[in-house]
């Protein structure tokens, strides 16, 4: 009998050997030497140049919201209607003649696109800020009070703004290139 039982044991030992599985099951978390991979690190140079960039445009968008809150009293006659109309020319000249101060500053962008871009919105405010200030002058020397100037100086008005299409979101322009998307990610003045 001693030996059944032996026997018997010796066989339980065999199978619960056999049950043993290969490897361990997968764990679902990083084991502690395993790293979990980091994001790159944008480039200081990309991140200061788009902080530059979306700065400027910025700066346009922020002065012309100050500068279009309703704080003038409504012209009574065409003298005031022409010198309203002179003064919104002007200071989107000025506007846009600032914008195009901070752009030119910019040091040269660190990846192509960036300079592409930049040349592409220098041009779209410069050809704003011309308008504008054409259109100013024009409406200067017109006798005060001669309401068929005013037609032409707003037609220059919403034509220049429209020039500036496509340069609200300073972010948006540059998608095409992961460096500067990543470093508009750090930049303070891209930031909304």
């Amino acid at each position: 009998m001693k030996i059944a039982a032996a026997l018997f044991g010796a066989c339980l030992l065999l199978t619960a050997c056999e049950d043993t599985p290969e490897k361990p099951p997968e764990s679902h978390y990083p084991s502690p030497v395993e790293s979990i991979p980091r994001s790159p690190a944008a480039d200081p140079a990309a991140v200061r140049w788009m902080d530059g960039f979306c700065a400027a445009v910025r700066g346009y968008q922020e002065r012309t919201n100050r500068e279009a809150a309703p704080t003038r009293p409504t012209p009574s006659s065409v003298a005031e209607v022409q010198r309203a109309i002179s003064e919104e020319l002007g200071g989107l000249a000025d506007r846009t003649g600032e914008t195009i101060r901070k752009l030119t500053a910019l040091p040269a962008a660190p990846v192509p696109l960036g300079e592409t871009v930049r040349r592409a919105f220098i041009t779209k405010f410069t050809t704003a800020r011309d308008r504008a200030a054409g259109a100013k002058t024009a409406l200067d020397r017109a006798k005060p009070g001669n309401e068929a100037s005013q037609g032409p100086a707003f037609q220059a008005l919403d034509q220049a703004q429209l020039d500036l299409d496509g340069t609200y979101d300073p972010v948006g322009a540059v998608t095409a290139s992961p460096e500067l998307m990543l470093a508009a990610a750090g930049a303070p003045g891209c930031k909304s």
